[in-house]
C-alpha cells in the first residue's frame, strides 16, 4: 500500500498537474462526485452545513489535479452550494448567517488550496533534487569509468609514441651522418607527431580532423606568399595511430618539396585534396593527391633514405605511388576505411582496414 502512495504522489499526480487537459477534467470528475455524495447524505445533514464534501473535493482536487483545478473545484462548490442550499433551490434571498458560510467555505477552501499548492512544490522540488542527485551519481561513475579508459587508452598511445620516437631516434641517426642535419630532421618529425596527437587527445583520443591534420602539419612548412598551399577535401576523422603516420608522411613530402620541389623557388604551390567514396558494404575508399606545381624539374632520388621510407609507409594498409613530374612530385595515397572512419566531427573511434 505504501508502494502505491508513494508512486502516486511521486510519479502519477506530477505527470498528471502537468497535463491540463487531463487536469482539469479530473478536477470536475471530483466534483461531480463530491456533489452526488452531498446530495445523497442531504436525509442526514442540515443545509447550513452543505461543503463537508466539498471541503474534501477541494482537498484532492489540489492535490492531485493542481491549484488551478484545486480553485476551480472550490468556484463550482460555492455555487452549488449557493444555489442548492441557501435559501434553498434559487439564489435570494441571503441572510447573515448565508453570506458567513459561504464567505468561511471560500476562505478555509482557499487556504486548503494554498497550503497543498505549497505541499506540491515542495515535493516536486525534493523529486528534482533526488533526480538531479541521481543524475550526478551516475554521471560520476560513468566519468571515472570514462577516466579509467582515457588513462589505458593514454598509457598505450605513450608506449607507442615512445616506440615510434625510439626507432625515428635510431633510423634518423642511421641515414644522417651531420649532427646539425640530425637534429633538424629529428625536430621537425617529432613537431609533426607532437601535432597529431595534440589533435587526437583534445578528441579524447577519438581520432584527429583530417583538415586540422593537413593544415597544422603542413602550415610551418609553407613559404611566404599566395596560393602556395590548398587543402581541400569532406571533413574526416582518422584514428591517433593513422594521424602519427600520416603526419610523417606529410611532413617529409612538404620537407621534399622546400629541398627540391615546388616550395623550393618562389612561385611553386602544393595542393593536398582527398575524396571519400561509399563502397557497397558501406566502408569507403579514401584516396589522398599530393600535387605539386610550378617548381623546377624532379627525378626519382637514387637512394632510399628515412624520409622515403616515411613516405612510402604511409599509413597501415595505404596503398602509396609517387610520380615525378616536369612541374613536381604527385602522389597519391589510397586506403579502405570503415564506416566510422567517413563520420564527421563527432562519433565512435574510427578504424581502418
Amino acid at each position: 500500500m505504501s508502494k502505491l502512495v508513494d508512486n502516486l504522489i511521486e510519479r502519477v499526480f506530477p505527470r498528471l498537474r502537468r497535463k491540463p487537459q487531463y487536469a482539469y477534467p479530473a478536477a470536475i470528475a471530483i466534483f461531480l462526485i463530491a456533489a452526488a455524495a452531498r446530495m445523497g447524505l442531504s436525509p442526514w445533514l442540515e443545509n447550513s452545513t452543505p461543503f463537508l464534501t466539498f471541503f474534501v473535493a477541494v482537498l484532492l482536487a489540489s492535490l492531485v489535479a493542481g491549484t488551478g483545478p484545486g480553485l476551480a473545484v472550490v468556484a463550482a462548490s460555492f455555487i452549488f452550494s449557493w444555489y442548492i442550499y441557501f435559501p434553498g433551490p434559487g439564489w435570494f434571498p441571503l441572510d447573515g448567517s448565508a453570506v458567513v458560510a459561504l464567505g468561511s467555505f471560500v476562505l478555509f477552501s482557499l487556504l486548503i488550496v494554498t497550503v497543498v499548492h505549497l505541499l506540491n512544490r515542495r515535493v516536486e522540488g525534493l523529486l528534482d533534487e533526488r533526480m538531479r542527485s541521481e543524475s550526478l551519481l551516475q554521471d560520476s561513475a560513468l566519468g571515472e569509468l570514462q577516466l579509467e579508459q582515457l588513462n589505458i587508452e593514454l598509457r598505450h598511445r605513450l608506449k607507442n609514441t615512445f616506440a615510434v620516437i625510439s626507432g625515428l631516434i635510431s633510423q634518423s641517426a642511421r641515414h644522417t651522418r651531420d649532427v646539425d642535419q640530425f637534429a633538424a630532421a629529428l625536430a621537425g618529425r617529432l613537431s609533426a607527431m607532437g601535432n597529431a596527437i595534440d589533435l587526437v587527445a583534445t578528441r579524447n583520443f577519438i581520432g584527429a580532423s583530417l583538415n586540422e591534420l593537413i593544415a597544422g602539419t603542413l602550415k610551418p612548412l609553407v613559404p611566404p606568399g599566395k596560393a602556395r598551399f590548398v587543402i581541400r577535401g569532406p571533413e574526416t576523422i582518422i584514428p591517433g595511430d593513422v594521424a602519427s603516420a600520416l603526419a610523417l608522411t606529410l611532413h617529409e613530402l612538404g620537407t621534399n618539396a622546400i629541398k627540391y620541389g615546388a616550395w623550393s623557388n618562389n612561385g611553386g604551390s602544393v595542393s593536398v585534396t582527398w575524396t571519400l567514396t561509399r563502397l557497397d558494404n558501406d566502408d569507403s575508399r579514401f584516396e589522398l593527391l599530393w600535387s605539386e606545381r610550378g617548381g623546377p624539374a624532379v627525378s626519382a632520388p637514387e637512394r632510399r633514405g628515412l624520409g622515403t621510407t616515411l613516405i612510402d609507409s604511409g599509413f597501415p594498409t595505404a596503398q602509396v605511388e609517387r610520380r615525378f613530374d616536369e612541374g613536381g612530385v604527385q602522389c597519391s595515397l589510397v586506403a579502405v576505411l570503415r564506416q566510422a572512419t567517413t563520420r564527421r566531427t563527432r562519433g565512435r573511434a574510427p578504424s581502418v582496414r
